[in-house]
């Protein structure tokens, strides 16, 4: 089961009272950790969430997803700890204070924001298995597991482009750093791919010192682009693209993307779709791997064809989705046209560079 939400501090467990789906997490006074109670379950393992936390509604929640999603195949074999980091520099102390632990069979690191503590971290417990979301390092015992964000962001450069009426696209990234300029480069292409014509728009958070947090920025430069006479922005910033689906949300014809998990919901019907970035596949098979005695280290790649990436399924605009578009000469829905070039890049007959224009 997933046991507790704790945060661990020098050797203490510090608990929190919060209902989190599966369990109901009970106070647990501030007690040494030799004094928990030992499990049962044959297999233990742990996952640091990168900072933001849970209810982020973008990337920690589909890693969330994929614990419970553990917990339902595997049941009482397992338990799970969790601990949800604020600052940067407490993903040393976390991956140092569970690894002296000993009990663990697999440590999750999810964001790239870990890569440098776990840089570190690894050297004093070689024996220690870990996992790296989102980064690769090349260590033996590491295993890191990247996306192929360019494939995905294909898919929603499509159906922008065929949904625009401007032929004026926009794009918020977070920092300009190759990991989010792959979500730019398919993107343009995909949006190319629809209408070769076509301009994209691309611009960064406003706020370096709060790339992925800053809402009301995100808002301003959202408002900006739609002023431009660009109605679609695809929002690749963490919580600063919640200010772009506010925008979008106050906005007049105009719609945002969102990323990561399903965030559609958000804001129904003013949200065209939302690329998915699968972390709960990145968790599940990595304690799959734990448990069926095949986990090893190495880095491993998630594109379309391991349903690592894709598109939402637009429930909230299944008007567009089902409306026809014509490409080519020839009409299909756009639904059809998006499932035509999901096949083409799983067949290979679409390469999707992951460098922008």
């Amino acid at each position: 089961m997933i046991r507790v939400d704790i945060e661990i501090f020098r050797g203490f467990i510090m608990g929190k009272i919060r209902p989190v789906g599966l369990t109901f997490i009970v106070l647990i006074s501030i007690i040494a950790l030799s004094g928990c109670t030992e499990s049962a379950a044959e297999f233990e393992f742990a996952i640091i969430f990168a900072t933001g936390g849970l209810g982020d509604k973008s990337f920690n929640d589909a890693g969330y997803r994929g614990l419970e999603q553990a917990e339902e195949e595997y049941g009482s074999q397992i338990n799970i700890d969790y601990v949800e980091p604020e600052t940067i520099p407490e993903f040393a102390t976390f991956q140092n204070d569970l690894a002296s632990e000993g009990k663990y069979d697999l440590i999750i690191c999810i964001g790239f924001l870990q890569t440098t503590a776990l840089n570190d971290t690894w050297k004093d417990y070689p024996n220690q298995k870990f996992v790296l979301i989102d980064d690769v390092l090349t260590h033996e015992n590491i295993s890191s597991i990247t996306f192929k964000e360019h494939e995905g962001s294909f898919l929603v450069g499509a159906m922008a482009a065929m949904t625009t009426n401007t032929s004026k696209l926009g794009f918020l990234g977070g920092l300009d750093i190759y990991l989010i300029n792959k979500f730019l480069a398919g993107y343009q292409q995909g949006a190319a791919y629809i209408d070769p014509l076509i301009n994209v728009t691309s611009v960064y958070s406003p706020n370096p010192t709060n790339p992925w947090g800053d809402a009301a920025g995100g808002k301003q430069v959202a408002e900006t682009l739609y002023s431009q006479g660009i109605d679609v922005v695809y929002a690749a910033a963490g919580g600063t693209g919640v200010g772009v689906f506010q925008a979008a949300d106050e906005g007049t014809n105009v719609m945002a993307i969102g990323v990561d998990s399903d965030q559609d919901y958000l804001y129904p019907g003013k949200i065209l779709c939302s690329m998915l970035k699968k972390v709960e596949t990145a968790v599940f098979s990595s304690v799959q791997g734990i448990v069926d005695g095949t986990w090893s280290g190495g880095h491993t790649e998630l594109g379309i064809a391991q349903d690592g990436v894709g598109i939402s399924d637009m429930l909230y605009t299944q008007t567009t989705a089902t409306g026809d578009f014509v490409f080519g000469g020839t009409t299909k829905t756009r639904w059809e046209w998006i499932l035509d070039i999901k096949a083409k890049i799983v067949a290979g007959t679409i390469i999707v560079d992951d460098e922008p224009t």
